[in-house]
């Protein structure tokens, strides 16, 4: 070990211990800025007859992309500061379906703003966070029990999942929702269960659609693709020791003539029709603002009523409808997921796999309360138009009757109405 240290391992060692250095700064200044921020909990009554298709809610995630901020030196690594997400979550308290909203109280006016533009019959309210009545959860003690996951992409994030557009009949000019399955069985929960869609949104910059210009180049046959893109740091290096290099190697000379093979541009002309409509796909996805994303699920019971049969298949059933072979699916991560199970032997394995069952369900019923962008799965990214598929109102032909919406109609009122300045006592 000493022989390890004076022949230059030190420079490793202190490498290591700057970087652990970093960590934990890191973290310690996000932790302390996170804490000073003020949250707002608010309630979003749905509109009665709701007749604007999920665009609208596209165009309410393109305002709130406002959130997404560049940030100076001093702020990451002096204040602290990270980029701010948001949690929209659909609930069923007891079968009734509502949508509730936590975010930064500065973007409070911005989310507003989206809505109502969107949906100016819709009404929002500050509200009590339903998790606050609840007990702490203990898998032993608790008198409740939980079954809780996460989605996951399936492919590579520039591969995007089916939208709303393709549930859009062209002629008929209707719109056939895959989310109606799931509100329908969270309508049929019962007074004491409650199911919990969250989805955490953090609005993020351009630089996610590098890798996916990559892939369409590499899907159109490009030669340029095929190459790996070199760092900063690479390049400097090798400008720098290259020339020394050209002293004692010696490079082939470039072809000439007929033994030159020229590449062609890209290989469009020999795709299938379906590859290209997977390049068309991407291409699109791309256009549009992205949020890192994660979306949870719970279901939560008293343990004299837990079951969660009917529930959990509707659900992974209504976001399996928005996949696509050969684009990508939303899918349950069954590595962190709340059912464990055995490896060999189920009977001497019970105590083990109980341990990683209550294990997991601490970790995700912490996750899902304290809406922490950081626990879990690492983010994905979907585009506005992904997340409008999959979180949106229900439409005018959708009859779940226990989904919380606007009872009273509010219009301005008419402009011939007296004020009381214009009143003049007899």
């Amino acid at each position: 070990m000493e022989l390890v240290l004076l022949k230059g391992g030190w420079i490793a060692l202190v490498f290591v211990l700057l970087l652990m250095f970093k960590e934990i700064y890191m973290d310690a200044i996000n932790w302390r800025w996170y804490l000073k921020q003020k949250w707002v909990f608010l309630k979003v009554a749905v509109p009665e007859l709701n007749e604007r298709s999920p665009l609208a809610f596209e165009n309410v995630l393109n305002q709130l992309h406002a959130m997404h901020t560049n940030k100076t030196w001093a702020e990451l690594y002096i204040e602290g500061v990270v980029q701010i997400w948001l949690s929209w979550e659909v609930t069923s308290i007891g079968g009734k379906i509502g949508n509730y909203v936590r975010i930064p109280e500065k973007y409070r006016d911005t989310l507003e703003a989206a809505i109502y533009s969107q949906f100016p019959q819709a009404e929002i309210s500050e509200a009590e966070d339903y998790f606050e009545h609840l007990p702490r959860y203990d898998p032993e003690t608790s008198d409740f029990d939980i079954f809780a996951w996460t989605f996951k992409l399936t492919k590579p994030d520039p591969y995007p999942i089916r939208t709303y557009l393709d549930f859009e009949h062209p002629t008929a000019d209707t719109f056939v929702d895959p989310m109606s399955g799931a509100w329908e069985e969270m309508n049929k929960l019962s007074q004491h269960e409650m199911f919990v869609i969250q989805y955490i949104l953090r609005p993020v910059g351009n630089d996610w659609k590098h890798s996916g210009y990559q892939l369409v180049k590499k899907l159109k046959g490009e030669p340029a693709a095929n190459r790996a893109p070199r760092s900063r740091a690479t390049e400097a290096l090798s400008f720098l020791i290259n020339p020394f290099l050209d002293l004692f190697i010696s490079h082939p000379e470039p072809l000439t003539g007929r033994a030159q093979k020229e590449e062609p541009p890209s290989l469009m002309l020999h795709l299938s029709e379906g590859e290209k409509d997977i390049i068309t796909a991407i291409e699109r996805s791309l256009s549009k603002w992205g949020y890192q994303s994660k979306i949870r699920c719970l279901y939560l019971a008293p343990k004299a009523v837990f079951n969660r049969g009917p529930i959990v298949p509707a659900i992974v059933g209504a976001f399996k409808a928005y996949g696509s072979d050969n684009l990508n699916s939303l899918k349950p991560d069954l590595s962190r997921w709340t059912k464990v199970n055995y490896f060999l032997f189920e009977k001497l394995e019970k105590n083990f796999t109980r341990f990683r069952t209550d294990w997991r369900k601490r970790r995700l019923m912490k996750a899902i309360r304290t809406r922490w962008y950081y626990a879990g799965l690492k983010a994905y990214i979907l585009n506005v138009e992904e997340i409008a598929s999959v979180l949106h109102f229900p439409g005018i032909d959708v009859t779940v009757p226990e989904i919380e919406k606007v009872a009273v109609t509010k219009v301005q009122p008419p402009p011939e109405l007296p004020v009381a300045a214009d009143y003049k006592r007899p």
